[in-house]
Parts: structure tokens; sequence; C-alpha cells
């Protein structure tokens, strides 16, 4: 199910600059804390939107960047301010990457909109190399309702997923949480900066007390695990 909000990327790029986002490249420099990740590192942020994330990497020098999005409007706004990264055209469900080929990958505010998120995380998993990083940062239902379960027997709750539903898909797929971050207030001002300025936020609003915002970093197991795409013997 995607998540449909009344407002457009253009709407929140003019309100909350390039990182379109509740607390914005504060809570990716708390993953990065994290990750400690090594110079030449290969870090790729799906759905990277108009690159604010990619240029907050970017200054570091460290680090060999790629971003994805399905947008090309988005990608194009991005390509002046990000010369030195790799830009694709791409959805988080089918990573346009090579199996264990990546050391991180971004993911912000973006599990929410995805269609099928058990098959985002696996692909996760599959660009990743053993020990790699998945940082997400997301909207999430506090409260454990309305669940489902999928082919693969994960949960997965209807709209938003809960932490339990999340944390399952994570196991599930190989990997094991380092940190749990709720940032609800980030999401409470990212909303009223939104309403003050005339967008209409009723997807979201301050006033539905269960639903709160997330970061968590999860690490890739190094113990080899098998994914839906190999079970089905499906080549990469």
């Amino acid at each position: 199910m995607t998540v449909d909000y009344p407002f457009t990327w253009q709407d929140l790029r003019r309100v909350a600059g390039r990182c379109m986002r509740p607390g914005g490249t504060a809570l990716t420099q708390s993953a990065l804390e994290v990750c400690n990740l090594a110079d030449g590192s290969w870090v790729a942020d799906i759905g990277c939107g108009t690159g604010g994330t990619l240029e907050y990497l970017r200054h570091s020098g460290m680090y060999n960047l790629i971003g994805v999005d399905p947008s090309d409007d988005m990608l194009l706004e991005a390509l002046p301010h990000l010369n030195s990264a790799q830009l694709i055209r791409g959805r988080a469900e089918t990573l346009p990457f090579r199996n264990k080929s990546v050391d991180a990958l971004f993911c912000e505010c973006v599990l929410s909109i995805v269609d099928d998120k058990p098959k985002a995380v696996n692909e996760s998993a599959r660009v990743l190399k053993d020990g790699g990083y998945l940082v997400l940062s997301d909207v999430f239902d506090s409260v454990l309702t309305g669940e489902d379960s999928d082919s693969l027997g994960v949960p997965v709750t209807r709209g938003f997923l809960s932490k339990e539903s999340l944390l399952a898909i994570l196991a599930q797929f190989g990997f094991s949480v380092l940190l749990w971050e709720e940032h609800e207030q980030f999401l409470r001002e990212f909303v009223a900066r939104m309403i003050l300025t005339g967008e209409c936020m009723t997807g979201l609003r301050c006033g539905r007390p269960n639903i709160s915002y997330f970061l968590t970093v999860a690490r890739k197991s190094t113990t080899p695990f098998q994914s839906a795409a190999s079970k089905g013997g499906a080549a990469s």
C-alpha cells in the first residue's frame, strides 16, 4: 500500500530545503557516528530526492557516493550540486547494484512510501557487503494494529510499519539492530513548519497520536543467509 500525501515534493522542497524530512542531516550524522565508515566506502542514498543527504556526505570527502531515485525531475535538480556522485534512476525494491557491492545504504523517509517493504529490505541485504550498514529513518505506527503477514510470514502493517513489524523484517533478512531512537519531536516540528506555510499535512497531523518518527541503524550479518530471491532461483 502506498501512502498518498496531499502535497508534492516541490511543496516539501520549498519548506524543508533539500533534506525533505524530519530531523534533516542531524539524524544522518547520528547514523554516521554509529557506522564509523572507512575512507573510500561505497555509500548509496536510496530515494535520494534532490540530493540533500548526498551533499552532506560529500563535504567529508571520504566516501564514494551513489544516489538512487525513481524521479528524473529530482535527479536533475540534484545533479548540479553533486558532480562527484553517481546518480541513477531506480527504486528501493529493485536496486541497480551488484550483490555485496555497497558498504552502507541510507534510506531516509522512503520506506513508508514503498509498496513492498520486505522486498526493499531484502534488496538492501542483497547489495550490502557482509557487515554493511542499513540506515533507516521514517515515520512509524507506535501502536501495533492492523497487522497482516506477507508470503514469508513477516508481519506487515497496513500503511505505516510498527516498530515490531520493522524489526521482524530486518531480522528476517539477516540484519542486527545497532541503534533504535524515536524522534517524535522532529516530526512535530516538521509538521508545524508545513502548516505554518499553508501546506496541508492531514496524513501526518500532530493530533494523530500513534504516528511517530524513528532512526535505526542495522548491520548485515556476516553469516550467510538465503534471500527471497535466491530461494526462488532468480539471478541477481
